[in-house]
């Protein structure tokens, strides 16, 4: 069985740019869903915490 440890010392080697740019693009895109789901979403805290304040008033 081959310790994959033993080879974290090694060099690193050149990824494809075409590989790197997939990967670029899909990080952009899931940061963007999530900013587009946060835009959407509801803070449940935030509204539990204003409907509080509200009673009290």
């Amino acid at each position: 069985m081959d310790n994959p440890f033993k080879k974290i010392d090694k060099p690193l080697k050149d990824v494809p740019e075409e590989l790197k740019g997939k990967v670029m693009r899909d990080i952009a895109m899931a940061k963007l869903l999530m900013e587009l789901a946060n835009l959407f979403s509801l803070n449940v805290g935030s509204v539990i915490e204003r409907t509080i304040k509200q009673r009290n008033n």
